[in-house]
């Protein structure tokens, strides 16, 4: 899942130039996508075997120094996510939306990192 979720932003080097991370890094560089899976949600049948599209909801974060960077950086992501659909790593995605964007910051000392945390349903055909 997480290998599709980089390979389609990783298509444009607009989007963070390509620094997109599970976790955050250790003395990162801004702007950056941190992204999780936040749930799986499968369809079986009464024999416990996957019938249906996996849904995935996935967490994106862009995260950059500037509010203006973050909400940029969040822009470019939404175009490119929301309404997806095609190849997903070795899957195929069926059909990708936003469904929740929120805006945060964090101070320590003088550093202010701010970031826009959008999460997205995707429905693929993983497993």
């Amino acid at each position: 899942m997480e290998t599709g979720l980089i390979a389609v932003l990783a298509v444009s080097p607009a989007i963070a130039g390509g620094r997109v991370y599970p976790r955050l890094p250790q003395n990162p560089t801004f702007p950056l996508i941190r992204y999780q899976r936040v749930n799986t949600n499968r369809v079986n049948d009464v024999a416990g075997t996957n019938v249906g599209p996996t849904q995935f909801t996935i967490q994106v974060d862009c995260m950059a120094n500037s509010y203006a960077q973050a909400k940029a950086l969040a822009a470019l992501v939404l175009a490119r996510l929301n309404g997806y659909q095609g190849a997903w790593s070795s899957s195929v995605c069926r059909f990708c939306t936003i469904q929740t964007e929120n805006d945060f910051y964090e101070q320590e000392g003088d550093a202010i990192t701010h970031w826009v945390s959008q999460r997205y349903l995707i429905w693929t055909n993983d497993e």
